[in-house]
């Protein structure tokens, strides 16, 4: 809008006084309302989470910057904190990713540090969120800053092997300021209505690779006489993306005769056994023969025969599992 100076300069005396008045108002407006020009705003950022599977993945980070106003004539002290609302897929604790066709998640946890000490929470938990100063010398152009942010992909998990990634994950930046070098109390930070927003994009992709978990030993208690046999059973868990073809197989151990199992204790007595794919102890399972199982978690039952014990002691095999895929 353009102001005609004869024009201003041909209004009657009170006409030019009210004038006067509300350029001084305007004027006054301007400089002493510091929560327009003390103020900041933080970018977008990507995390990528990297390769993972069902132990998880390593620790990645990402760096968002924040940038702040300065003011022309003294120094600015700002206390900022991070709070971060997942929302597509939605779920703060635990966060998700997704893959489509079958939809499927993918979950991960986000932290303000490296040793995974603090999660990042939601902006309905924003008091719990963890909070860092800024200052801003007097007279220089906005300052910017970065705040860290860690993730990991959680461990457990056995989904498809493909990319995951996230549709909506809003970075909500709280923050207060004081001029000097007070610090700003964190009641003020969340009273603060204006708020910094921008977008987080996570991503990660599940690796088409098998690994075995673990294996429960098989314990046939104490006893003084085989008179009768003896039954346990353990079990091999398996970690495979969904819809992988698997195969296990068991040895002989290292303690057998030819094709029988036997286990050993320390003064080199044996005593027999089988191991079985069935609870009725009717399939005996070949050493050394690929089996396909369709399940991740594949039982092993074994018995041992009633037989004659030469010596007193602790008697034990090791079996070694091979998966394939």
């Amino acid at each position: 809008m353009s102001v005609n100076y004869s024009h201003w300069f041909k209004m009657n005396y009170s006409s030019q006084y009210l004038a006067c008045i509300g350029l001084l108002l305007l004027s006054c407006g301007l400089i002493y309302s510091p929560a327009y020009a003390e103020s900041c705003w933080i970018g977008g950022a990507t995390l990528s989470l990297g390769t993972a599977n069902a132990q998880g993945s390593s620790t990645a980070s990402t760096d968002v910057t924040v940038s702040c106003n300065s003011n022309w004539s003294q120094p600015v002290t700002y206390k900022m904190c991070l709070a971060i609302d997942s929302t597509s897929p939605s779920g703060n604790d635990p966060r998700s990713m997704i893959s489509y066709n079958p939809e499927t998640l993918l979950n991960y946890h986000l932290y303000y540090d490296a040793a995974r000490t603090y999660k990042i929470p939601g902006s309905d938990r924003k008091s719990q969120a963890q909070c860092q100063t800024f200052q801003v010398e007097a007279g220089q152009a906005n300052a910017s800053t970065q705040i860290k942010i860690y993730g990991q992909v959680l461990a457990g998990q056995v989904v498809p092997a493909r990319s995951y990634t996230t549709n909506s994950v809003n970075l909500k930046l709280y923050s207060a300021f004081r001029y000097g070098s007070a610090i700003p109390s964190n009641e003020e930070v969340f009273a603060n209505s204006n708020t910094g927003n921008n977008n987080l994009i996570v991503n990660s992709n599940y690796e088409n690779s098998c690994l075995i978990q673990s294996a429960t030993d098989i314990d046939f208690g104490a006893v003084e006489q085989l008179n009768t046999p003896l039954f346990g059973s353990g079990l091999i868990r398996l970690a495979c993306p969904t819809g992988t073809s698997m195969q296990v197989s068991l040895d002989n151990g290292v303690n057998a005769q030819g094709s029988q199992r036997r286990m050993r204790n320390a003064v080199g007595s044996y005593i027999q056994y089988n191991l079985y794919k069935d609870v009725s102890r009717s399939q005996i399972w070949q050493a050394n023969v690929f089996y396909p199982v369709d399940n991740q978690s594949v039982p092993v039952y074994a018995a041992v025969p009633a037989q004659t014990i030469t010596s007193v002691g602790q008697y034990s095999d090791t079996i070694t599992v091979t998966l394939t895929y």
